[in-house]
């Protein structure tokens, strides 16, 4: 989604909101959802390449720390 498109979604959410106070809001989510889907890819990439066998990262994370 775009930041345009959550700013819409808040500005529904709370129509009393001020227009600037909703697209800081949307900067906001926009960055850390890009944020958890680089994750998400990474640890999709180390699934995919055999290094990991868990088909979920929180499963991933917690048995590589199991180990370490």
């Amino acid at each position: 989604m775009t930041v345009t498109g959550y700013q819409k979604k808040i500005m529904q959410a709370v129509p009393e909101m001020k227009k600037s106070k909703a697209e800081k809001l949307a900067h906001k989510i926009a960055k850390r959802a890009e944020a958890m889907q680089e994750q998400f890819d990474f640890f999709e990439s180390l699934r995919i390449m055999g290094i990991i066998s868990d088909p979920t990262a929180r499963d991933a994370v917690r048995n590589l720390e199991a180990t370490a």
